[in-house]
């Protein structure tokens, strides 16, 4: 007979994850995202995070890595050991930029760097 917790764990267990539904969003809505496996600490539990082509980034739990890694195959988003090959650096120009509240879209900047070399004559030669 399955004792109470057992039993508890399995009802958790068929539920759905809410936060790997923000996740599906996230990857959805975003452009270049990739999945880091985050390891379990003492403090947190093992966990997917997302981080998308200009740094922008969320996590959810997940209960075990082979969750995470299901999550992104099954949408076709690398992923990643985050242990292993840590975190981009486009992550933590984000954070940088977030605190100083200079936040730009890497769309926008794109953006604006083809208008400006649409309106470049390219007949004429540089001095």
């Amino acid at each position: 007979m399955a004792s109470f917790g057992d039993r508890i764990r399995a009802f958790f267990s068929k539920r759905s994850n809410p936060a790997l539904a923000e996740l599906d969003v996230f990857a959805a809505e975003r452009k270049g995202v990739e999945g880091y496996i985050e390891p379990r600490t003492a403090t947190n539990p093992t966990s997917l995070l997302l981080v998308d082509r200009d740094g922008d980034h969320l996590r959810a739990p997940v209960k075990e890595p082979e969750d995470g890694a299901a999550f992104c195959s099954k949408r076709s988003i690398p992923v990643y050991d985050a242990q292993v090959i840590g975190y981009p650096k486009r992550m933590k120009e984000f954070d940088k930029r977030r605190r100083s509240g200079a936040i730009g879209s890497l769309d926008k900047d794109i953006a604006e760097l083809e208008k400006r070399l649409a309106q470049e004559d390219p007949g004429t030669p540089d001095n």
